[in-house]
């Protein structure tokens, strides 16, 4: 079998900020209001749904331009464009799988083609944000919305690449054949991945897979473009 299905996280593995909730409430100038239910969430307190809601609350009326202009300042991890395309060239389907928010996420669809993109929803109408949410990646879920890509895609789990930088991105290791942490957030994280990349730069991705997995990544997927500095 060769990789058929790639499948990233978004923030802090495709771009840089790794919580686009702490990203964007300190450049709307949110943080300080969203500080109980931050306590809360991290004490496990607050169920996930709810905490998305109470976050997204603080931003209604914020328009979706203003928000998309700060996401736009967020740069890509050195690699990440590259790496997308060389893996589409040689047809690979690309997924994202994100508890980010669609005003990003839809930004990254439009640039990098992705196939499938599964992420929260902030809600607008007539282009301000309403304050309210829809969850579609619960908290611990990200395991499960594979499971459902690889059906919707026809493949198996040892067609499947994976990669995250964070203990949510776990359960996506476990329903892939190779599962990456990109710098990753913590042990926990480093130890669940078959390949660790320690720097935030998915730039030397492809090389090492060739590596670490002889003949799996497709023979026409080609990486010349890329910088490599191994």
């Amino acid at each position: 079998m060769v990789l058929r299905l790639a499948i990233f996280d978004l923030d802090g593995t495709l771009k840089q900020a790794r919580d686009p909730y702490v990203y964007l409430h300190k450049r709307l100038g949110t943080w300080e209001a969203c500080q109980p239910a931050l306590v809360r969430g991290l004490a496990g307190e607050l169920p996930y749904d709810e905490w998305l809601r109470l976050d997204v609350a603080l931003w209604k009326g914020v328009s979706r331009a203003r928000m998309e202009a700060f996401f736009r300042k967020n740069p890509y991890l050195p690699g990440a464009r590259e790496t997308v395309q060389a893996l589409k060239q040689a047809g690979v389907w690309i997924a994202v799988v994100s508890t980010g928010l669609n005003v990003h996420a839809d930004l990254v669809q439009a640039e990098l083609g992705l196939d499938r993109l599964v992420c929260n929803e902030v809600l607008f109408e007539n282009g301000l944000a309403t304050g309210e949410a829809r969850s579609h990646v619960p908290e611990k879920g990200k395991g499960q919305v594979v499971a459902e890509l690889q059906a919707e895609f026809g493949v198996a789990p040892e067609e499947c690449l994976a990669v995250g930088d964070g203990s949510l991105d776990v359960d996506m290791f476990r329903r892939a054949h190779v599962g990456v942490a990109v710098n990753p957030s913590s042990d926990e994280v480093r130890k669940a991945a078959d390949l660790v990349l320690e720097e935030p730069d998915l730039t030397p991705l492809l090389p090492r897979l060739r590596e670490s997995v002889p003949g799996w990544i497709p023979a026409d997927c080609s990486d010349l473009d890329l910088v490599i500095e191994l």
